[in-house]
């Protein structure tokens, strides 16, 4: 399935986030412990209703990411480490508390799109963004956010979804 890709204003508005720079192979592990401490907290300050959680890849170099063959992108998934915000929306903003520091994203615009199926294949829908950007003439900022709309534990991979957002500039 094929998503649209749109463009939007929105605010992401209270956030908290972990900042973390992890090679790719170690992802998984390392989003979902931030992740549930993020949860933890939420809870210990009676934060009940919780969004979607996200990653916010930081320092993206869109032209250099659409270059790389298959070997240059397989090579990095052990060398290349990712800086990116583990993070999740929150309906007031929160004290910082240890590694989890308390932010606001203001409005903004973005291009849109929903991935869906294995986290792993998201790379074919940023090629697909990028072309789409690059033949209206938009301007690509540094960063991407992909907010996880369903649960890995409990979705079959090809079920997934994932929203993804990168901001114009």
């Amino acid at each position: 399935m094929t998503a649209e890709i749109e463009i939007i204003e929105k605010e992401i508005g209270n956030v908290i986030e972990i900042e973390e720079r992890v090679p790719m192979w170690k992802m998984p592990s390392v989003m979902g412990k931030d992740f549930n401490r993020i949860m933890e907290y939420l809870k210990a300050e009676g934060v009940a209703d919780m969004d979607a959680p996200y990653a916010r890849y930081l320092g993206v170099d869109w032209e250099a990411e659409m270059a790389k063959g298959p070997v240059a992108i397989f090579i990095e998934v052990f060398t290349r480490k990712w800086h990116f915000q583990a993070g999740m929306p929150t309906p007031k903003k929160l004290d910082d508390s240890g590694n989890l520091k308390s932010r606001q994203i203001r409005n903004r615009r973005y291009l849109k799109t929903i991935h869906h199926g294995p986290y792993h294949k998201v790379g074919a829908t940023y090629k697909r963004m990028y072309a789409w950007a690059k033949k209206q003439g938009l301007s690509l900022g540094k960063e991407s956010m992909e907010f996880y709309l369903n649960d890995p534990r409990e979705t079959d991979r090809k079920s997934l979804e994932t929203m993804v957002l990168i901001p114009l500039v």
